[in-house]
């Protein structure tokens, strides 16, 4: 049992670190990237592909997984630029209000598919830079990469939480999200602020895809349940709470090992049996804010 609890924290510490991006986007521009989980899957498989050229090249190990993580946000912040103007902006106030819902789901479909034509329809393994080395303590057994797991959630949570709370940027997305009208009036772009949400969030998946991809399996299909999960902690905890949906995604991934204890049949229904409870009794999630409507 503890080390289920254990390895549920690494695992939800992976689906917190997506399902910011989702928050992100939403308290922006109300709008989600339902591909977030086909993105992480380009992550990793970019992840993988660079940090076997600059291992091969004869690169330190760890200067390699920088450069690695610095190219992956990169390029996804790239593609996340290209999504808010092709996929989101035409179609956000069109008269179909789910046309945008749509077509996320269309730009992650094409992924999926130039994924399997670029890395083929096979699992390719992803060997961690920290080797396959397991720490003992006492009855549980970490993995290297486990740890660098919970390292790197808890700076990017700071990093974040620095960036919304403290810096001139953070501030505007911010003031985007509680009055897009009156922050234009004050200087701040909302197009701009749009296009800034989109790129981080996808970034996020991307590097949320370096993180996984050792411990999981790294192919063109890898991104749909990944995503799911991820959104389902993002609305366990509440879609405009980032602590909120921190807690979400910890609670979503030692529920999930827990029930794998009994067997591995349950692990995935556990989480969708919690979010059908959470929505029946909380509809705006554990730590949402409630919100009155007058008509």
């Amino acid at each position: 049992m503890l080390q289920a609890v254990v390895s549920g924290f690494i695992l939800g510490s992976i689906y917190a670190i997506i399902a910011q991006g989702y928050y992100i986007t939403y308290v922006t521009t109300r709008t989600l990237n339902f591909g977030q989980g086909d993105f992480l899957m380009v992550g990793a498989l970019l992840g993988l592909t660079s940090l076997g050229a600059l291992m091969t090249s004869g690169i330190n190990v760890f200067l390699a997984l920088l450069l690695t993580l610095a190219v992956t946000c990169l390029v996804m912040g790239l593609l996340g630029w290209g999504l808010e103007r092709i996929a989101i902006r035409p179609l956000q106030n069109n008269f179909i209000s789910i046309s945008w819902i749509l077509s996320t789901v269309a730009v992650s479909m094409m992924f999926r598919n130039l994924a399997m034509l670029v890395w083929g329809r096979n699992v390719i393994p992803f060997p961690s830079p920290f080797g396959s080395g397991v720490l003992r303590f006492g009855g549980v057994g970490i993995a290297k990469h486990e740890i660098f797991i919970a390292v790197c959630a808890l700076v990017i949570m700071g990093c974040l939480f620095i960036f919304l709370k403290k810096s001139l940027l953070g501030k505007a997305l911010a003031a985007v999200a509680c009055n897009p009208e009156a922050a234009a009036l004050m200087g701040i772009n909302p197009r701009a602020m749009a296009i800034l949400a989109f790129a981080l969030s996808s970034a996020l998946a991307g590097i949320g895809g370096i993180l996984v991809g050792p411990i999981t399996n790294t192919a063109f299909f890898m991104g749909a349940t990944l995503g799911l999960k991820a959104f389902a902690a993002a609305i366990i905890g509440g879609l405009d709470n980032p602590v909120g949906i921190l807690i979400g995604g910890l609670l979503l991934g030692v529920l999930e090992q827990v029930f794998a204890l009994g067997s591995s049949a349950y692990k995935d229904a556990s989480a969708f049996v919690l979010i059908l409870i959470v929505l029946i009794f909380m509809p705006q999630g554990l730590f949402g804010k409630k919100v009155k409507e007058k008509f």
